[in-house]
């Protein structure tokens, strides 16, 4: 395993058990580790990155149960952000990401491990294309500009409202979008 990777595994087993995932942690962690490294890969059109810890912090909430900024970064140039939040669903929680542009204006929002047995088109390419090309100066707002989907109706809030209180972190810390 390279370092890249190694790092990205280590971080992710802890993000998992930090959120209270210990069945299979190893097993969802190298899941998650290889879904990330696919999407920043077709997203920034690279095949090297490294990952780096960020120092941007984001707190937690009642949305947002565990959460992971990285640096996405080629030969020490900033490509973007990758950033990994766990977020509650009815009975259990779901993992998700989303890609930035070194901006804060978002690349692709997916998620990546659902628990549920019911509502699991909260990972629809259609329904995540509603945070694309989104910066913190935008709010979303269930059933206004997020659409519902029957099933997921705390999901769906849970994760519009962790994507708003990510965008409100940033701009607390002095970050935001250019253009704004």
């Amino acid at each position: 395993m390279s370092k890249i990777n190694t790092s990205l595994f280590l971080i992710l087993s802890f993000f998992l058990l930090s959120s209270g995932t210990t069945l299979n942690s190893n097993a969802l962690a190298k899941r998650i580790q290889k879904k990330v490294a696919k999407d920043v890969k077709a997203i920034f059109s690279v095949e090297e990155f490294e990952l780096v810890d960020s120092t941007i912090t984001i707190p937690s909430s009642p949305f947002l149960v565990g959460q992971q900024m990285n640096e996405i970064k080629v030969n020490n140039e900033l490509l973007g952000y990758a950033f990994l939040g766990t977020a509650p669903s009815k009975t259990d929680t779901f993992e998700y990401l989303i890609l930035f542009d070194p901006n804060f204006t978002i690349k692709k929002a997916t998620v990546l491990i659902y628990r549920e047995d019911y509502g699991g088109e909260i990972a629809s390419k259609r329904w995540l294309s509603q945070f694309v090309k989104k910066q913190s100066n935008d709010a979303f707002i269930f059933g206004n500009n997020i659409s519902a989907i029957s099933g997921a109706t705390i999901s769906v809030q849970s994760m519009t409202a962790s994507v708003n209180h990510v965008f409100s972190s940033l701009k607390n810390r002095g970050i935001a979008a250019v253009g704004e």
